[in-house]
C-alpha cells in the first residue's frame, strides 16, 4: 500500500465526510473523478456527477492544482480535503 494514502474528504453539499484511499501517482483531476464516482455510489446518488468539482486543502483553504499529482499537491496520509 505504499502507492496509496488515506485522506479524509468532506463534502459540504452532503454534510458528510468520507475516508478514502487514493493513489499518490494519479493527477488530482483524475482523483476528483474517482472521488465523485465513489461518493455518488456511497450516497445513493445524492452527489450529482458533474465535471466541475474541485478539491481544497481543508486545513489551509488552498485550491489543489488539478494538473499536479497527489504527492506534488502535498497530500499525505491523514490529509483533509473539501470536495466542492
Amino acid at each position: 500500500m505504499n502507492n496509496k494514502i488515506l485522506i479524509e474528504v468532506y463534502v459540504p453539499i452532503l454534510e458528510t465526510e468520507y475516508d478514502v484511499f487514493v493513489p499518490i501517482n494519479k493527477k488530482v483531476k483524475n482523483v476528483i473523478k474517482l472521488l465523485v464516482d465513489a461518493i455518488h455510489d456511497l450516497s445513493n446518488g445524492c452527489l450529482p456527477q458533474k465535471n466541475n468539482y474541485v478539491l481544497y486543502n481543508r486545513i489551509n483553504g488552498i485550491l489543489l492544482d488539478i494538473k499536479s499529482n497527489v504527492k506534488q499537491a502535498g497530500l499525505v496520509n491523514g490529509s483533509q480535503v473539501i470536495l466542492i
